[in-house]
């Protein structure tokens, strides 16, 4: 009974962390489209409502399992993101790469 209590544990913690990693994803991911949308036109629209939706899902699946998902809900609740001070720097980097190629093909 102790090994199946224990197993039941370590799986549970191990989706716990795998959750975790997808909230990080998915935050990241609806941040980049947002950076997108500020630097292109409205083409990206709906783009934007897939990642918020897809973010809202993976927030929703991650506070059911017991994470404390608070912080990263209030991020999704502003209005105005700095888009600076919330990504990931290698990430507005590679994005602002990427946007730098697209427009200058060489």
């Amino acid at each position: 009974m102790l090994t199946q209590t224990r197993r039941s544990q370590e799986r549970s913690l191990l989706m716990k962390e795998f959750l975790a990693q997808r909230l990080d994803a998915s935050r990241d991911l609806y941040l980049l489209a947002l950076a997108l949308g500020e630097r292109g036109p409205r083409q990206f629209r709906k783009l934007i409502q897939e990642a918020r939706l897809h973010f809202i899902y993976v927030i929703e699946e991650a506070r059911v399992a017991g994470l404390d998902t608070l912080d990263i809900q209030n991020l999704l609740a502003r209005q105005g993101i700095d888009l600076v001070d919330e990504m990931r720097p290698d990430l507005l980097e590679r994005l602002d790469e990427m946007l730098r190629t697209h427009a200058y093909p060489r």
